[in-house]
């Protein structure tokens, strides 16, 4: 059987930081959408395992092409990775699950392995908030993890930076935190709705404002900048995104749409013919998201 240390070792190769290994006990959770029991999901379950992919937070990118948070190169890099590490683990002759819909925030919370702060992200010592979590249930036996608990404070409610921060006021002073006002899940969805068009500025997808100014995360520019050329996307155009970021989230309409609606936040007016040419598109999706471009960036000239 693979022994903890040799998955550890083969896990920081995928680029995982750190891997703990946990009961799999029940994990509490208010979201309906959450399974809170891995045994439900995997009979017989002994360990559940965490693997935390990190990723540079950067400044905001001075730029009129779309910009995508480094989260999602993560993202989609850790989603790869876990699934080998899972196979692993099945070649050994054990059961495993990986990529379950848990509480993996709340898991990290119960478990001592960091902590919730006001903007309702979750830090870990050493790492901030920039990370991204996948989990594997399996019914192997691993020894468990000796977690020491979180050394830094979980009381910000004096600072309140993210609060001011935060483009779309959705953090309360209290720290509640209105998921659909947020800018990453505002820019995940199929259509943008009108109120945040401007507001999403060159943003492509996601948003780390909250996480940029917390004194509890570091800034560093020397993360390569995943800068997509709206040029490109309104030909049609995806080049590496489905590998880089996910099939999912790199749909073609999806992606023509979002750059229709930056190519009119940042004035690209040196784009007008190509969104003209995609008013009369037959795909009346994308036809309606060039016009609505087209009279956004008009009234302003």
């Amino acid at each position: 059987m693979i022994s903890n240390s040799e998955f550890v070792s083969e896990a920081k190769k995928l680029g995982f930081a750190k891997t703990f290994f946990l009961p799999a006990e029940d994990i509490p959770t208010q979201n309906d959408r959450l399974i809170s029991s891995p045994k439900s999901l995997l009979p017989g379950a002994n360990t559940l395992i965490l693997l935390i992919m990190p990723y540079r937070l950067i400044s905001e990118l001075q730029t009129k092409d779309g910009v995508i948070s480094p989260y999602y190169r993560a993202s989609q890099r850790a989603h790869i990775a876990v699934k080998h590490l899972a196979g692993l683990i099945i070649n050994d002759g054990s059961k495993a699950v990986c990529s379950a819909n848990i509480p993996l925030k709340n898991a990290i919370v119960k478990n001592n392995i960091g902590i919730q702060r006001n903007n309702s992200l979750t830090y870990i010592d050493g790492l901030g908030s920039a990370f991204h979590i996948q989990s594997i249930i399996t019914d192997a036996v691993f020894e468990h993890s000796d977690i020491r608990p979180s050394q830094t404070s979980g009381n910000c409610k004096t600072c309140l930076r993210c609060v001011s921060a935060c483009p779309t006021s959705a953090i309360s002073p209290e720290g509640a935190v209105d998921p659909t006002r947020c800018l990453r899940w505002v820019s995940e969805q199929k259509v943008i709705p009108f109120e945040y068009e401007s507001i999403l500025a060159n943003r492509l997808l996601g948003c780390d404002v909250c996480q940029t100014v917390c004194p509890f995360n570091c800034i560093s520019n020397d993360e390569p900048s995943f800068i997509v050329p709206l040029e490109m996307l309104l030909n049609g155009e995806l080049g590496e995104l489905p590998e880089t970021i996910g099939s999912n989230l790199a749909r073609k309409t999806r992606m023509m749409c979002k750059a229709c609606v930056l190519a009119a936040n940042n004035q690209r007016t040196d784009l007008l013919p190509q969104l003209r040419e995609l008013s009369a598109s037959k795909d009346e999706i994308i036809a309606s998201a060039a016009a609505h471009a087209i009279n956004r960036m008009e009234e302003r000239l």
